[in-house]
């Protein structure tokens, strides 16, 4: 396996959020999400904020304060990402229901996932994103969101699944659960890349004959890409969850009851609907 374009400088590694330097987003992704915003896809409302209690001393600061400041990564569509209007996806509206069950208002803070796995930032009360459990320092949720992933390719030639790999050249993002399917498949060469579009444009460019992303990314990018078939890759998963500081249990407890709140009443499966997942 290779990395394609190495350079150490401004690497971001990550389980399928975003790899790449965290000053600059490429051009190809600005585009394809100013698109996914521009399409009028997303139409399902947001569902009612939770009603759980909130008490302690970090509920408390937040509230006199006025603002959650909530930390994630805003390069991967559709789960967060920005464009002309701010900070969008499932993520963002997430964090927007956490805020307004605590009276108060939202800031998103763009964070590389690779600062995301050192803890929580500074200036932050919570991260949102791919933090497993045991991956990075602080309180994490049940997860929210199970993300798989997915084969893309021309429909001309679809593969449909795993099996299929075998022996085709292959785009996956460097350390992802994609790159171990394609290795694992027994593809005749994964090149691995820092961010999942850029896999996708190797693909359409006709680098490779299949890519392995996250599936939420493979299916926005299909859908505004014609000509491109999406096959679930089964297998690896990554969770989404919530973390919250060690230094905050009143907070992590409120998360988990909005989160268990929302599952329980659909509020949840409202905003798949509403970002298609």
């Amino acid at each position: 396996m290779r990395v394609a374009g190495e350079s150490v400088r401004g690497r971001r590694h990550g389980w399928g959020a975003s790899w790449g330097p965290p000053a600059g987003r490429t051009l190809a992704w600005l585009a394809a999400v100013l698109a996914l915003a521009s399409c009028g896809a997303h139409i399902a409302s947001l569902p009612p904020a939770p009603h759980v209690g909130a008490s302690g001393p970090t509920i408390t600061r937040i509230q006199r304060a006025g603002t959650l400041h909530v930390a994630a990564d805003l390069s991967y569509p559709p789960i967060a990402f920005r464009d002309d209007a701010g900070p969008k996806g499932f993520d963002v509206d997430l964090a927007t229901l956490l805020a307004q069950a605590l009276g108060v208002h939202l800031t998103v803070v763009d964070t590389p996932l690779a600062v995301l796995h050192a803890g929580v930032p500074a200036g932050a009360d919570l991260a949102l994103g791919a933090l497993p459990s045991g991956t990075v320092p602080g309180r994490a949720s049940a997860p929210y969101l199970m993300v798989g992933q997915a084969i893309v390719s021309h429909g001309r030639g679809a593969v449909s699944s795993v099996a299929g790999l075998r022996g085709l050249r292959v785009a996956a993002v460097a350390g992802s659960p994609g790159a171990g399917v394609a290795g694992q498949a027994g593809a005749s060469t994964v090149e691995l890349l820092y961010l999942p579009e850029q896999a996708l444009a190797a693909l359409e460019a006709g680098r490779v004959q299949a890519a392995v992303v996250d599936e939420p990314v493979a299916r926005d990018y299909a859908a505004d890409h014609g000509g491109l078939a999406v096959a679930g890759a089964g297998g690896a998963t990554v969770p989404l969850v919530a973390v919250a500081p060690e230094s905050a249990p009143d907070l992590a407890g409120f998360v988990a009851d909005a989160l268990q709140q929302l599952g329980q009443t659909g509020g949840l499966a409202r905003l798949r609907e509403r970002w298609h997942l």
